[in-house]
């Protein structure tokens, strides 16, 4: 799977491996994120190519269809 443009503009949601703490953010800043600071734990938080599949594979179900595939 690769990450999908139709999921950029939307929110995903990721949580902190150390705290659980949710970052919410649109699909194209984990697109081009490395890492990032927790706003829980204040640590910092590499976010891997195979960890972004997750976020996308997760939210799959919120990617956009055009109004004719519904």
């Amino acid at each position: 799977m690769s990450l999908s443009p139709s999921l950029f503009s939307v929110g995903l949601t990721f949580q902190c491996p150390q705290c659980d703490f949710a970052v919410i953010k649109k699909g194209s800043w984990f697109q081009v994120v490395s890492h990032y600071k927790c706003e829980g734990c204040g640590r910092e938080i590499r976010i891997t190519y195979r960890d972004k599949i997750a976020i996308f594979q997760k939210h799959a179900h919120l990617a956009t269809t055009s109004p004719g595939a519904r």
